[in-house]
């Protein structure tokens, strides 16, 4: 074969390489793009996969199935994330108006929804599934108000809690919807089934699964792989488990993300590999699959517009009716509720699910689809330009830290604190969804510290639920405590019984050496949060894994 020939017989690239160099493309260049727009890097996803989809250069065609099906994974690992990430320490502190926000806030939009789906003739199951769509809501704009101080306010907080109840009764409603259209046989006997599931899997992410995860990663928590492999185990078993019952596996998911909340707090590393990984692969893909529905030809027709118009109505109306009815109940200011508004109008998560699940099932046609993707777009650019009228008008709360939020562990040992200590830390810190950092001391005379023997400490430690940062300072010991008293730590332990110094506005637990009944701690702190800290620190350790922690029977104040 001359040079020639052979030249003439190469060809275009095609096949797996070919689409999965488009889509990483796409996953790469859309968010950076429409970010320089002002707009949401989730829309420049969306757009992305409808230039390259079918209805664009047809890239990837309409008989692809290798990116639905990653979309479909990355559809879980969304609704995962979304339950991992709800603060449920607040939705426990805030439980009566985060109740009552959350089921005005699910009756009135999905009231609207059901008022539309009659209104076009639609059938019972395609009216229901537009109520549950419109009744969810995504905290999009939440690290925006959270950043501006107003986490901590009782309206902002109420928010935030309402959102376990609104998506969990907008995913039930979707389990019933979906097993009653997919399911065969007699419906009461599917609905029979689908009660049950829901009821096994409640009970499985209440009870079962984060003792069974939380016992995997002191055992296999050493490797980091082997941590993140884990929990994406338990997501999988879960979305199957609710299969099992002809439940939407993203109901599993979900309440797989509520399971592990406590033993995957938001800011340690398990969590930073866990958004990672979403952020890069699954739930872009997802995102771009979802785009590969977008059809010019249907959604620029009046039909389409005008039903996203209602959707919008609806949606948007809605929530902020609850928000105004709900507002009085709590003594919350205008201003207030406007922040609760803000929060509860993004529509993304469990509206894309919901929306495509729907889709799948045959509910919904393409212009249901293509309307939802526009009401996605509408209400974050009204909920972010809202979110910073809210950070400049309503003043920062200033409420007390939770306790666990983020423990520091100081010691001086090179070869790390005690696994007690450790484990300590942990149990401390996990009822507020906090994580616990380390920070190992040393004096100018002694070596530094080598980078094998401190990741033997950090592989220790991994085992016993640590879920932190690990690093090292020059410093003496009572130097570097009296700085983290001064740092945004919540709570310091040290592992030095003589320790004693004064007190500054972080509170110090010294874990003090002692045998039988004499076992105490000793807590340095200001008058005012003493003895709350020493019963709280008593209440969290009393009782819990007595086999691996001391038995602290005895707590006092003081230096």
């Amino acid at each position: 074969m001359t040079a020639m020939t052979m030249l003439f017989s190469i060809q275009a690239p095609s096949g797996t390489v070919l689409e999965f160099l488009v889509l990483f493309t796409v996953i790469l260049l859309g968010p950076v793009v429409f970010n320089r727009l002002g707009l949401p890097g989730l829309i420049g996803l969306v757009i992305g996969g409808f230039l390259i989809g079918p209805h664009g250069v047809d890239l990837i065609g309409a008989g692809n199935q290798t990116v639905p099906e990653l979309g479909k994974l990355g559809l879980l690992y969304l609704m995962f994330v979304a339950g991992l990430e709800l603060d449920l320490r607040v939705l426990q502190e805030y439980r009566r108006a985060a109740g009552t926000f959350g089921l005005i806030g699910f009756v009135v939009p999905f009231s609207l929804g059901l008022c539309i789906g009659f209104v076009l003739g639609w059938s019972l199951p395609a009216t229901c599934l537009l109520g549950a769509l419109l009744s969810s809501h995504t905290l999009i704009v939440y690290p925006t108000i959270r950043d501006a101080g107003l986490g901590q306010n009782p309206a902002i907080a109420s928010a935030v809690g309402a959102t376990v109840l609104t998506d969990t009764l907008a995913l039930i409603v979707l389990a019933v919807v979906a097993g009653t259209q997919t399911g065969s046989g007699s419906v009461y006997l599917i609905l029979l089934e689908i009660a049950l599931g829901l009821a096994v899997l409640m009970f499985v992410a209440l009870a079962a699964l984060p003792r069974v995860v939380d016992l995997a990663l002191r055992r296999w928590g050493s490797d980091r792989v082997a941590r993140y492999v884990v929990i994406i185990v338990a997501l999988l078993s879960m979305a199957a488990l609710a299969e099992v019952f002809e439940i939407e596996g993203i109901v599993g998911a979900f309440f797989a993300g509520l399971a592990l909340n406590r033993l995957v707090p938001n800011e340690g590393a398990s969590m930073e590999r866990i958004e990672f990984f979403g952020a890069a692969v699954f739930i872009p893909v997802f995102l771009v699959s979802i785009g590969l529905l977008l059809d010019p030809s249907v959604m620029f027709t009046g039909h389409t517009l005008g039903l996203a118009a209602l959707m919008i109505a609806a949606a948007l109306g809605g929530k902020g009716v609850a928000c105004w009815l709900a507002g009085p109940l709590f003594g919350f200011s205008g201003l207030e509720r406007l922040g609760m508004y803000v929060l509860t109008i993004p529509q993304a998560a469990a509206t894309l699910a919901v929306s495509l699940i729907g889709f799948e099932i045959g509910v919904f046609g393409t212009s249901v689809v293509n309307a939802v993707l526009v009401l996605i777009l509408f209400s974050i650019l009204a909920a972010a330009f809202l979110a910073q009228q809210v950070v400049e008008r309503l003043p920062a709360h200033d409420g007390a830290r939770p306790l666990g939020s983020r423990v520091l562990i100081v010691t001086s040992s090179p070869t790390g604190p005690p696994d007690a200590t450790v484990r300590i830390a942990t149990l401390l810190a996990r009822p507020d969804g906090g994580h616990s950092d380390l920070l190992i001391i040393r004096s100018h005379a002694d070596p530094p510290i080598e980078s094998m023997a401190l990741k033997a400490v950090e592989k220790r430690i991994l085992r016993h639920g640590f879920d932190g940062r690990v690093r090292t300072a020059v410093a003496t010991f009572d130097d570097a405590v009296s700085e983290s008293m001064h740092t945004d730590a919540s709570l310091v332990i040290v592992d030095e019984p003589t320790f004693a110094t004064v007190p500054g506005r972080v509170p110090v637990l010294v874990l003090e050496d002692g045998a039988g009944e004499e076992d105490v701690f000793r807590v340095i702190a200001d008058g005012e949060v003493d003895e709350r800290v020493v019963e709280e620190i008593r209440g969290r350790l009393t009782g819990s894994d007595r086999w691996t922690i001391p038995r602290l029977r005895r707590g006092r104040v003081g230096v």
